[in-house]
């Protein structure tokens, strides 16, 4: 079904914190918000991202789906497709997931590295702790990144058997990690999801600098491939 629904797809995370007051609803707050990328040949080609203060219907959207489907304390990960609207906004949100749970692909961790003060682990803890947020003031509904970060996916272009692999990134200045999940010999398919991907990299700093170490990564990454 995702795959016809139009838009740009987004993963919004949150946290919620519940007081021990029964009356007082829960408090939800936004953590990260991520903007996906496809590519001709992989259903996702990155992930970077995004300022919150950007996105607020899709922020409004995503906290009403927390909300509905009645999650009280800890995580909720929403995944969500948006038709983008003039001027750069979007809208008519149209949800595709939602998740009792933190984010996965690494970004739970980058977003640590990319939000000042923020550990998700510390913040799982205290909320099914019936605690309040540490690390945030209360009349907050959204944490703000002060780095840049994005998640890049290595495809596999055709199907057949690992013949070499190529991969530079230990001069990359904003490199976070990167994994790399075949090795040459493995029979690959071609990538069609987020699983069937070669590796992966991430990046976190400056925009500037991320954008010319991923032209970087993308310009060295080679994955040879023989028929079958």
């Amino acid at each position: 079904l995702e795959e016809y629904i139009g838009g740009v797809e987004f993963a919004i995370n949150l946290m919620a914190f519940s007081s021990r007051e029964n009356n007082t609803p829960p408090r939800i707050l936004v953590t990260d918000v991520w903007k996906y990328k496809k590519t001709k040949q992989a259903r996702y080609g990155q992930a970077e991202i995004c300022n919150p203060a950007d996105y607020p219907a899709l922020l409004t959207y995503a906290t009403n789906v927390a909300e509905a489907v009645g999650i009280q304390v800890g995580a909720a990960h929403v995944e969500l497709k948006a038709e983008e609207v003039q001027g750069g906004s979007f809208a008519n949100p149209v949800m595709i997931e939602v998740g009792a749970r933190l984010s996965g692909g690494r970004k739970s961790i980058i977003t640590q590295s990319a939000v000042q003060n923020w550990n998700p682990f510390e913040a799982l803890i205290q909320s099914h702790s019936i605690q309040t947020c540490q690390t945030n003031p209360q009349n907050t509904n959204f944490l703000t990144p002060n780095k840049f970060v994005r998640h890049i996916f290595l495809p596999i272009l055709k199907r057949g058997r690992v013949a070499n692999i190529v991969l530079e990134v230990s001069s990359l200045a904003t490199l976070h990690s990167s994994a790399m999940i075949v090795k040459v010999g493995d029979i690959v398919d071609e990538t069609t999801d987020i699983v069937s991907c070669a590796g992966f990299v991430w990046l976190v700093g400056d925009r500037d600098q991320v954008d010319e170490d991923t032209d970087a990564v993308m310009s060295s990454f080679v994955l040879s491939v023989i028929d079958v």
